[in-house]
């Protein structure tokens, strides 16, 4: 009994003590530890791999009680991307913690000579724990990394609150690591992630969501541009918000903008005669948010909406499809769908042999009498 008590004692006096001294051990504990917000992957004309990594270095004030920090960038190179990381590890004296980092950067110059040597060091490495999301950037590094937002100084967190907002989500392919890799692992090991770059405008430059790129056996193929990323969007059932013009019906050469409130996709396959249909079933929420000129919103002004809206999505996406159908890239997870449909089949290249069938349907919501909004 007396033992029993005596480990019980042992036991909290192990779990108390520490927080006992929370306050002393993390004074000394965050002095020395800085985190990565972003790492950013490039490589130099010699095709040696370069690793950025922009950092918070947090830090208790001695003179006060308030939490403090300040920016780092480290640069690394190396012939490997570890050897890369590691020259990083030697220049610093604080330990690395990626824990709070919300964003992988690869450069369009990494991106085309190929990835992988950076998705091993990713999986690979247990440093790399958190998947964040994932972004190709298109241009100069050191434009990017001295680029501060007036909202969010460090890269990271900016992009994370970037890639989140709503507003940007119809236009942006959102994708983590994670995702990028179950993607590649399937089908014709194709992946799509959401393009940045710098946008100058007359006061300065902004850091900017620009479409998504393809990559194909983890080298970028292509990019799309941030109009066919939201018809895109709308193709695989992942546009939430967004916004679509339609012709005001009580005036033709005015224009009415329709927000997008939700959308879903219903997939269905058939196989025939050595042929795939496929039939997508897409179903649009919209709300009426914007009116050049007048309308008045009866049965027949919906019906003239909606007819066109709806043909226009059809055309649109059928348009996308066909695109990437003759560069055989396929970012529509056709070859995964036949897997699942025709698992007994062994279909060589689905995608050549599907033809794609659109029926969409476009739901507006909210309607009444509407005045001239300008």
């Amino acid at each position: 009994m007396k033992n029993k008590k005596n480990l019980f004692l042992t036991i909290c006096t192990i779990i108390l003590l520490p927080l006992l001294l929370t306050g002393c051990f993390n004074y000394h504990d965050i002095n020395k530890v800085t985190f990565p917000t972003s790492v950013i992957f490039d490589i130099n004309d010699l095709g040696e791999a370069v690793i950025y990594l922009d950092c918070i270095k947090p830090y208790r004030s001695t003179n006060d009680s308030s939490d403090k920090g300040r920016r780092i960038i480290y640069k690394g190179e190396g012939r490997t991307a570890m050897e890369a990381l590691e020259d990083i590890n030697r220049a610093s004296s604080y330990k690395l913690n990626y824990s709070q980092t919300r964003a992988y950067i690869f450069t369009e110059k990494a991106a085309k000579n190929g990835i992988k040597k950076f998705l091993d060091l990713i999986n690979n490495n247990s440093e790399f724990q958190v998947k964040p999301s994932a972004f190709i950037y298109y241009g100069d590094v050191d434009d990017l990394l001295s680029t501060v937002s007036a909202d969010e100084e460090y890269l990271g967190l900016f992009l994370n609150d970037l890639v989140g907002k709503e507003k940007y989500n119809s236009k942006a392919v959102k994708s983590n690591i994670n995702y990028y890799l179950s993607n590649v692992l399937m089908g014709g090991n194709t992946a799509l992630l959401t393009s940045i770059e710098l946008k100058e405008n007359a006061l300065d430059k902004k850091i900017e969501i620009d479409g998504a790129s393809i990559f194909k056996d983890n080298i970028l193929i292509e990019k799309i541009n941030i109009e066919n990323s939201l018809m895109y969007n709308i193709l695989m059932g992942t546009a939430k918000t967004g916004i679509l013009e339609a012709t005001n019906p009580n005036s033709k050469s005015d224009f009415i903008s329709l927000e997008i409130i939700d959308s879903n996709v219903k997939d269905n396959l058939s196989y025939e005669n050595g042929a795939i249909k496929l039939i997508k079933d897409i179903e649009v929420d919209v709300s009426v948010s914007e009116i050049q000129g007048s309308l008045i919103v009866d049965s027949s002004a919906l019906d003239y909406i909606r007819y066109n809206e709806e043909e226009y999505i059809n055309g649109y996406v059928k348009y996308i499809f066909n695109k990437y159908k003759e560069k055989k890239l396929d970012i529509f997870d056709v070859e995964r769908l036949a897997e699942m449909y025709f698992y007994k089949e062994d279909i060589k290249d689905p995608l050549s042999i599907t033809e794609l069938e659109v029926r969409t349907k476009l739901n507006i919501k909210g309607t009444g009498i509407t005045r001239n909004s300008l």
